[in-house]
């Protein structure tokens, strides 16, 4: 099998300290951290922004894993304005959020959210989540939303 040599761009967006904490140390711990470069951004006016600015200077972000509930823009305003930018459109959205409300999952696919994950309560859970990113990248050398999760689903069957 050919290891992917390549670093992927993962653009966390969550306005709580911890969450992205728990995150990077997740990442971490499913020994992903050598396979990406994270950057973070803590509201959703800040991840436009950065979005921007990367879309200007040529920096490819390759995932983008985004809270709902934030302050100034929400999630659902920053799904909106990178799905509807023809530039940034491709980039794979991952919703990752507390919410449980049906209604907030079905916004996010109409707004074609290419993922969405309730926050697991478990932190094993959410290493579990990273361990499939790091496969979809080890298996089918990129970061395939079908793959992770495929890969996730059977790990939380495992668990």
């Amino acid at each position: 099998m050919e290891v992917s040599t390549q670093t992927y761009h993962l653009l966390l967006v969550d306005d709580n300290p911890a969450e992205l904490r728990l995150m990077r140390e997740a990442i971490k711990d499913a020994d992903l951290e050598s396979m990406v470069k994270i950057s973070c951004a803590y509201d959703g006016e800040e991840a436009c922004d950065f979005l921007n600015t990367s879309r200007i200077i040529g920096d490819r972000i390759d995932m983008i894993l985004l809270d709902l509930n934030m302050p100034r823009l929400s999630g659902k305003d920053v799904l909106s304005f990178a799905k509807s930018n023809p530039e940034l459109s491709d980039i794979p959205v991952y919703v990752i959020t507390n919410s449980d409300y049906r209604r907030d999952m079905m916004d996010c696919y109409n707004l074609k959210a290419d993922g969405y994950l309730q926050k697991p309560s478990e932190f094993k859970k959410l290493v579990d989540f990273f361990c499939s990113v790091r496969q979809s990248i080890l298996v089918r050398n990129k970061l395939s939303i079908f793959w992770i999760e495929k890969t996730y689903e059977e790990l939380s069957a495992v668990a």
